[in-house]
């Protein structure tokens, strides 16, 4: 029996969702919803037994990390680094506060990106052929790549856009409103305002499409290459049909090993613009506030200025002391 996905009329069948439970016309439950929940639950059991596993404090020896096991160092791996070469530069004293909301994002994300290259939509389709059972849309199956659908993302670029704007603009409102006039004098505000607003508005709409279209891509080019692959079996034994077969196999392989990569550069992308969007909104009141110091003591001093100052000191004091 050949798979599914080499019977497929067309390769967009295996990038669209499917209705599993319709009511009154509207879909209840779909393959995508399903893939959501499914990544949900993986999610918790990746994560939280790890977590259960770290220790916290600093003094730590190499017997601990091995009595962590690989899962719990592998997670405490990607955390350490997101939060300190990551989030830390872009937070700096806030990060320690917005980092559990930032790392949920990025998990959840990897791991309904590398669900989605696992074929359980051809092989749910498969067993049910096996078993004569119709599983799934018309017996296409259950499964499929949450991230693949725009109302996953979608939701996701929401809840982010949510957060970053509702964090900030409680934390400071009077900040918050400020950001909008872009730092501009006031007679530039009926300039600046739309301008920010508008910009704020499409923020979401990249992080959706961003996610939506990367993973959508893939799967589709992935879809193409083996949709030649049923009809070449039908003719192995005319003409050179074979090698056409052995390219597209191989090719598909290849390009699914970059969608591995491709779903970790997703994750982390998605939860890198999350996390500069916060801290635009939440860090630049210390930036003013530091500024704002330095001018009270004295004249301001450029930091690239007073780094060369010390340069010049620094050199001169050698001179007077060869001297």
């Amino acid at each position: 029996m050949q798979p599914i996905l080499t019977l497929a009329a067309s390769p967009v069948e295996h990038v669209t969702d499917k209705p599993l439970v319709v009511i009154n016309g509207l879909w209840v439950v779909s393959n995508v919803t399903v893939m959501l929940v499914l990544g949900a639950i993986v999610t918790l059991l990746l994560v939280v037994p790890a977590a259960r596993k770290i220790q916290t404090g600093k003094h730590r020896t190499l017997d601990d990390f091995r009595s962590q096991g690989l899962l719990a160092n592998l997670v405490e791996s990607v955390c350490v680094y997101l939060r300190e070469e990551v989030f830390r530069g872009v937070l700096g004293e806030e990060t320690d506060k917005y980092t559990p909301v930032l790392w949920t994002f990025f998990w959840f994300i990897l791991v309904c990106n590398l669900m989605g290259l696992i074929p359980i939509l051809d092989l749910t389709a498969l067993i049910g052929q096996l078993v004569g059972v119709e599983i799934g849309h018309h017996g296409h199956g259950i499964g499929g790549t949450a991230t693949q659908s725009i109302w996953v993302t979608g939701a996701l670029a929401i809840v982010a856009f949510l957060f970053y704007n509702t964090t900030a603009f409680i934390k400071n409102p009077l900040g918050y409103l400020k950001h909008l006039t872009g730092g501009a004098p006031w007679f530039m505000w009926i300039i600046m305002v739309p301008v920010e607003i508008m910009g704020t508005l499409i923020k979401p709409f990249a992080l959706a499409i961003r996610l939506f279209a990367n993973m959508t891509g893939g799967h589709l080019v992935i879809a193409v290459l083996l949709s030649f692959v049923g009809p070449v079996l039908k003719a192995l034994g005319v003409g050179g049909g074979s090698p056409v077969a052995i390219i597209s196999i191989l090719g598909a392989a290849g390009i699914n090993l970059l969608e591995v990569l491709v779903a970790f550069i997703q994750a982390y992308i998605f939860t890198f613009l999350t996390c500069l969007f916060l801290g635009q909104l939440v860090v630049h009141e210390h930036d003013e506030h530091d500024e704002h110091e330095t001018h009270d003591h004295g004249v301001h001093v450029h930091p690239h200025d007073a780094l060369a100052m010390d340069d010049v000191a620094l050199k001169e004091t050698n001179i007077a002391g060869s001297h």
